[in-house]
């Protein structure tokens, strides 16, 4: 009976301290806590998260700025090909090229012609055989990009020759057309003057060949008929390397005088 009056006082014992201990922890202020730090895991995975290397965030810049521009958001283009250039350049070489073409469309497309001009002389002073593709810009500003290269040029910045605008020194408007009695010549003369060498070459070199054996041919039968009677066959052969000089003689006169009229028009047909 005693022991178990005991035991009954020390769970009352217990009891009592616990209830006493929630009391205290409920009525407590709640005091500061500390965040638990991140382990270096997730630390490191946090930052390759949220900070890239140098190169992948430059060619974010580039690829962005360059979106801007083919989606004709020059305001956006200028901003970022420029903070790209200037102060100091951190483009390669071939994006130096292409993000200076692009600066200068843009400012062109804005009427800032004046910094296009700038741009596209900076452009062909570091790659003098840069171009505009006809594809991807007005004739106008291609013209103006040209005659650009043209004062370069002539002011000794540059050094190179000056391809015609449209590419094709053959076409109306770029060289004066050679006389049309050109292509009345044979040994390929028509060809030549029309600009087509290796043609030329060709009928030139076919000409002389078949020529000289038909004269080869005239010489010997003619000594032969003085000696005596010569066979048929020796004036069939001289015949017909006659015939085939003149076919041959014909076909590039012909040749070069529709080749002609293909290439420059008269006035009438333009």
């Amino acid at each position: 009976m005693r022991q178990r009056s005991a035991t009954t006082v020390i769970c009352a014992t217990i009891a009592i301290v616990v209830w006493a201990s929630c009391v205290v922890a409920v009525a407590a202020p709640p005091g500061p806590t500390t965040p638990p730090s991140p382990s270096p895991v997730d630390a490191g995975s946090v930052d390759s998260r949220k900070l890239g290397s140098p190169e992948e965030d430059l060619g974010a810049q580039w690829e962005t700025a360059v979106n801007y521009f083919k989606y004709h958001e020059f305001d956006k283009a200028i901003e970022r090909l420029a903070a790209l250039l200037y102060p100091v350049n951190r483009l390669d070489v071939r994006r130096e090229f292409k993000a200076r073409e692009y600066l200068g469309a843009a400012y062109w497309w804005q009427g800032k012609r004046d910094a296009a001009t700038d741009e596209f002389t900076a452009l062909l002073v570091r790659s003098p055989q840069s171009k505009l593709e006809p594809a991807q810009y007005p004739p106008k500003m291609i013209d103006d990009f040209e005659q650009r290269r043209k004062r370069l040029i002539e002011t000794g910045v540059i050094k190179g020759e000056l391809p015609p605008i449209d590419g094709d020194l053959r076409r109306p408007g770029n060289l004066a057309p050679p006389a049309l009695a050109m292509s009345l010549f044979p040994f390929g003369v028509g060809q030549f003057s029309n600009g087509e060498p290796q043609k030329g070459w060709l009928f030139l070199g076919g000409q002389a060949l078949v020529g000289s054996l038909s004269v080869a041919l005239y010489l010997q039968n003619r000594d032969a008929g003085r000696v005596g009677p010569r066979p048929l066959k020796d004036d069939a052969l001289q015949i017909s390397a006659g015939a085939a000089f003149w076919l041959l003689a014909g076909w590039g006169i012909w040749d070069a005088w529709t080749t002609h009229r293909a290439i420059w028009p008269s006035a009438a047909e333009r």
